[in-house]
């Protein structure tokens, strides 16, 4: 299908549902917490392997490792669940109904998964914690040194009384009792004062992004590069400067000046809206240089989905979850609230061995039933015609039947899993086949070769 022009594409590409379907857990009991864990994060890369528009599933996967929780301290499958279906559905939004950053960090904030993850639901206006009013600002939306101590103080003050109602009780609450109702200074804004107590925190947010009555803060004096700009500005950049360092590239620690103005100007001038903001990055052409398309290691979670999708293959068959967490990247688990590191933190000898281990192991799971008998096959997804018979692979060395030649064999592969290896990937390959010491039975060592070449690491 031809759409005629980058902008239809683009469009295209986001046009995503709006309700994609959730994880169930039929058959888990519900204090198995871990298999239901499992199952969530397998339901999740499935849905990014085979979503007809997977640029969402994507998408959502940024905000989880940008406004990240960790399974093992929220405790609860279908509490993470809330929150990834949150970036599911409003991370970017469907056409006609697209989400912007201001609603979905204050859902994000009171959801339960947060609440523990942060601590929020024990910051009381007698015991205040600091958690989640530092990292709104420090890793969410600002950036570390754009504030003071005072106003994490303030916003802390402001977000007193979101919690749970009892410690073993997975829901929110808000209990005006523990409420700090004191007005409060923030980033040179009188919150806290004159709205219902329960919507100081959602000021917090409105501030640091400029999308409420109050307008946007100002930045304090103490900060050495951003004294005395509008929060809306530098919440803007630094917003970008995320996005961009996950789609576009990582290595010079900076963006496009063209790129940064186009996409804080999408958000500034669009009520922090999502979809402008994205579209002005997949719009701009310096998305497009050599430099952006080769600047990005491929995360351990994109290459398993590229593997998945190469294969036909399921998470469950193909996402060793324990091996994902060897390559330093196992969804549902960020390190820490800052996330996992772009780019050159994949590149390890430990990780990408688990990388080679993940391939090795995608494979005998497609090739387990099919070895059995001169009739058996191997099958790349739902196309019947992506087969590749035992005989075609190996020859049958009963009546000496010769295997499809080596080139054939390798087109064949490079076709049924979608890919589109560089010729000089190709011919490695095909020497490595022509070595004297490969017999018959070794050259599925091809498809290895293929699922592992470089190509297969470059986002």
């Amino acid at each position: 299908m031809t759409l005629g022009s980058m902008a239809a594409a683009v469009d295209d590409v986001m046009n995503v549902p709006a309700n994609p379907a959730s994880a169930t857990y039929d058959g888990i009991p519900a204090d198995e917490r871990w298999q239901r864990g499992v199952r969530l994060a397998e339901h999740w890369m499935d849905q990014m392997a085979t979503a007809p528009r997977s640029f969402g599933e994507r998408m959502a996967f940024f905000w989880h490792g940008h406004l990240c929780s960790d399974l093992s301290k929220v405790g609860s499958a279908e509490m993470m669940q809330e929150q990834i279906d949150l970036y599911r559905r409003r991370g970017l939004g469907p056409q006609n109904n697209g989400s912007d950053v201001t609603e979905l960090v204050k859902t994000m904030s009171v959801q339960v998964a947060m609440l523990r993850y942060l601590d929020n639901d024990l910051n009381f206006a007698a015991s205040p914690n600091q958690n989640l009013a530092r990292e709104l600002m420090e890793l969410f939306l600002l950036g570390v040194g754009n504030y003071t101590e005072a106003d994490v103080e303030a916003a802390t003050a402001a977000w007193t009384g979101h919690t749970r109602p009892r410690w073993d009780i997975d829901e929110y609450i808000f209990d005006p009792e523990r409420h700090e109702n004191a007005p409060q200074q923030f980033l040179g804004r009188t919150i806290n004062s004159s709205r219902p107590a329960r919507e100081a925190g959602d000021e917090t947010i409105e501030v640091i992004l400029g999308t409420g009555p109050l307008g946007a803060g100002t930045v304090p004096s103490n900060a050495e590069k951003n004294q005395g700009r509008s929060t809306a500005q530098v919440a803007a950049e630094f917003l970008t400067y995320k996005l961009w360092q996950e789609f576009g590239e990582a290595a010079s620690r900076s963006v496009p000046s063209g790129v940064q103005s186009a996409m804080t100007s999408a958000l500034l001038n669009n009520g922090f809206a999502i979809r402008p903001w994205v579209r002005a990055m997949l719009l701009h052409n310096d998305f497009y240089t050599s430099a952006t398309k080769t600047g990005l290691v491929r995360q351990p979670v994109e290459f398993v989905v590229a593997l998945m999708s190469s294969m036909g293959a399921t998470a469950e068959e193909s996402a060793q979850l324990w091996l994902m967490e060897r390559t330093g990247q196992r969804p549902l688990y960020p390190p820490n609230v800052s996330g996992w590191k772009p780019n050159g933190y994949w590149v390890n000898a430990s990780a990408m061995g688990a990388r080679h281990q993940l391939v090795q192991g995608a494979i005998w799971s497609l090739t387990r039933h099919t070895w059995d008998g001169d009739d058996g096959y191997i099958q790349f997804g739902d196309n019947p015609a992506h087969r590749l018979t035992r005989v075609e692979v190996n020859g049958r060395w009963q009546d000496g039947t010769e295997p499809i030649p080596d080139a054939e064999f390798v087109d064949r592969l490079i076709t049924y899993s979608g890919l589109t290896p560089s010729a000089t990937t190709r011919q490695g390959i095909l020497a490595h086949l022509a070595h004297p010491d490969i017999e018959p039975w070794m050259r599925l060592d091809a498809l290895v070769l293929l699922l592992s070449a470089p190509e297969m690491h470059i986002a």
